[in-house]
């Protein structure tokens, strides 16, 4: 739970923990980070479409308005 809340709060420093997301390149758009990720090869579709699962659960959606 506390790396989930470490995430809601800071994304983008979350994500550079284990991916390689250039820190000179403003990427503050959720679309932007993920297109670098697929592009570099870092993440596959399949992993993206998991995520947009997961985001649409209730039960996530719920922990995140927490």
């Amino acid at each position: 739970m506390n790396i989930f809340q470490q995430f809601m709060q800071n994304p983008q420093e979350m994500l550079r923990r284990k991916y390689n997301i250039p820190g000179n390149v403003n990427m503050n758009n959720p679309n932007d980070i993920i297109q670098h990720l697929l592009n570099s090869g870092q993440v596959s579709q399949n992993d993206v479409n998991r995520v947009m699962q997961m985001r649409n659960n209730p039960m996530i959606q719920n922990m995140i308005r927490k």
